[in-house]
């Protein structure tokens, strides 16, 4: 069983099913199937990993940011050089999708 381990901050768009994508850099990739959500000072959720694809983030839609839970491509891009602070658009972005259990 694969484990992602989020932020605090998406535990509940995870839990309520509103964020059903992730956008990583520089981790494995994960097992599709059985996955926990997994977070620093709260319980884990059970998920279930769908899919894993790779693009860059000028290539993504707005439809994939919304999948990550963010109104819009700007909002996605803001958060993710929060995580991620030398990223370029042309930088490959694995995207694992999941749905809640």
């Amino acid at each position: 069983m694969s484990q992602i381990h989020f932020h605090q901050d998406f535990y509940e768009t995870i839990k309520k099913g509103e964020k059903s994508q992730t956008a990583r850099i520089g981790e494995a990739v994960p097992q599709l199937g059985e996955g926990e959500a997994i977070f620093t000072d709260l319980p884990s959720i059970k998920i279930e990993i769908t899919k894993v694809s790779h693009k860059n983030f000028d290539c993504l839609s707005v439809e994939e940011a919304q999948k990550d839970g963010f109104e819009s491509k700007v909002e996605l891009w803001a958060v993710l050089l929060g995580f991620y602070p030398q990223l370029k658009t042309s930088d490959l972005l694995m995207l694992i999708e999941f749905r809640r259990v």
